[in-house]
């Protein structure tokens, strides 16, 4: 009789660490599935502010040459920083800046203060009013439209 309630309390204390374990499996796969969400979430919104960089600019009509320039230092240090090369085809996220059809994130640092010295100051015509030209912003280009994704081009043309 000693035998079989030890062999029931041997029996009832494997089910009950089985219990256990399973128990334990499930809250871990539950909660690293919500650490990949929210992972993702944080991902997303890296990304979105990244973007926000570039998007603020789209639509715009009246952005200056110091803007552009502006952000085409930002986007060589960020290319730079994340050793993304425009011939390195393994490299997809490459960002350029294109101001009437010339690639700025190619131009040097002299070459862009030689840009804005080159800047003629224009006089509007209905309020006699000086001001640097002015540039639209005319297309805001991801590499992965599909997805959240970084922006790969952005194109100024002067209004």
């Amino acid at each position: 009789m000693e035998n079989a309630s030890k062999a029931l309390i041997m029996a009832g204390s494997m089910l009950i660490g089985i219990i256990i374990l399973s128990i334990a499996v499930y809250l871990f796969a539950s909660v690293g599935g919500s650490g990949k969400d929210i992972q993702k979430q944080v991902d997303a919104r890296v990304m979105a502010e990244f973007n926000n960089n570039f998007l603020k600019y789209e639509g715009s009509k009246t952005c200056t040459i110091h803007d552009i320039v502006n952000l085409t230092k930002f986007a060589q240090k960020t290319n730079e920083a994340l050793g993304y090369d425009k011939t390195d085809s393994t490299k997809s996220f490459y960002i350029q800046v294109v101001l009437d059809r010339r690639d700025l994130t190619q131009y040097t640092e002299q070459q862009l203060v030689q840009l804005l010295n080159d800047m003629q100051i224009e006089t509007d015509a209905t309020t006699g009013e000086k001001h640097l030209p002015y540039y639209e912003c005319t297309e805001v280009k991801f590499e992965n439209p599909e997805q959240i994704n970084r922006v790969s081009k952005i194109v100024f043309e002067k209004s």
